[in-house]
């Protein structure tokens, strides 16, 4: 697993110092072709502050328990839609914005967790 997390850090490296450097050199550069839309962008920010502050307030349960509990919540509420049990109509990238956010509270977890080896 250690290695995974390694190679998998190296390679997601690689390709966001690729981006900010064509980003940096392309004077001609349109930040709003690449930014997501504002509703994706909400289900990153929902999805990691939920995470973050379960984890500080339920700080006997693992993180790890709540992380799967917000990405099952996340799918759930997503697959409710395409049966009209929700508002609202299911789409990939908001699914895909929901494990991101989740994700993007955790990984500094796993991290410090690998540092601590």
């Amino acid at each position: 697993m250690q290695k995974v997390i390694t190679w998998g850090g190296r390679a997601a490296l690689l390709v966001v110092f690729a981006v900010c450097l064509v980003g940096a050199l392309d004077p001609h550069y349109n930040a709003r072709k690449w930014a997501p839309p504002a509703d994706a962008t909400m289900h990153i920010i929902y999805g990691y502050l939920l995470t973050v502050l379960s984890i500080a307030a339920l700080p006997r349960t693992k993180p790890w328990l709540i992380g799967g509990f917000y990405l099952a919540l996340g799918a759930g509420l997503e697959i409710t839609q395409i049966f009209g049990i929700v508002s609202g109509t299911f789409q990939t990238k908001d699914l895909f914005a929901n494990v991101a956010g989740v994700l993007a509270a955790l990984a500094p977890l796993a991290l410090a967790k690998r540092k601590a080896r």
